[in-house]
């Protein structure tokens, strides 16, 4: 935590004397380990400190939904022709994540316009799970228990891209990033569950800057 508090002033001692203000919205898919892969949109907004390096903080959002089944049997024609499976829902799970990081992206020119770039992060993540369980012994959906619970772990991520000035004040890039994150909570029984968010992104953006 004390690190983490550290580079947060230093972010804004960079900003006391930075030119410019940045901006950046960017979006793609993300693919944690947690559950399959989805949309991932991020926001950032922090310094221009000069030509080939900017400072920020980062707020990334993922939503993921799915459902847990049990398996009953398959459903075959008079021929014994396989022709479908049936599965009992257990219950419905909906996550979203939020990761809060301090970014620092590194450029390096390939030409006039064109540069390839390096960027990590250091930070917190939350966690927030929606959880709807049924009882379906009587081969109905019925309802039984409505729940959500928060989780919370630091976070980091690596990555790197290319992009390209379209101008003085505004760019477009593509990246590709690993990140890690475990957010975990404890229950009333001291029971920990973990969601292993850690896995590739790969996201279009754009950054602008203002004076």
């Amino acid at each position: 935590m004390n690190k983490f508090i550290t580079i947060l002033m230093i972010v804004v001692a960079f900003g006391l004397y930075s030119q410019r203000n940045m901006g950046a919205i960017k979006a793609g898919m993300f693919f944690p380990q947690a559950c399959d892969g989805g949309f991932d949109l991020g926001l950032e907004y922090g310094f221009h400190i000069d030509t080939n390096l900017d400072v920020g903080v980062s707020l990334d959002w993922f939503k993921k939904e799915f459902t847990d089944k049990d398996y009953i049997g398959e459903v075959t024609q008079y021929d014994n022709t396989v022709v479908g499976t049936q599965y009992r829902d257990l219950g419905e799970i909906t996550i979203y994540d939020f990761p809060v990081m301090v970014a620092i992206t590194a450029k390096f020119p390939l030409g006039d316009k064109l540069k390839w770039f390096a960027t990590g992060g250091l930070g917190a993540e939350m966690l927030y799970a929606s959880m709807k369980t049924y009882d379906s012994n009587d081969g109905s959906e019925v309802e039984t228990k409505d729940e959500s619970t928060l989780a919370f772990d630091f976070n980091w991520r690596l990555g790197g891209g290319v992009m390209y000035n379209l101008g003085q004040r505004s760019e477009v890039f593509g990246e590709i990033a690993y990140h890690y994150s475990k957010p975990s909570f404890d229950d009333d029984n001291d029971i920990t569950t973990e969601y292993d968010m850690s896995g590739i992104m790969s996201r279009l953006g754009v950054r602008f800057f203002i004076r």
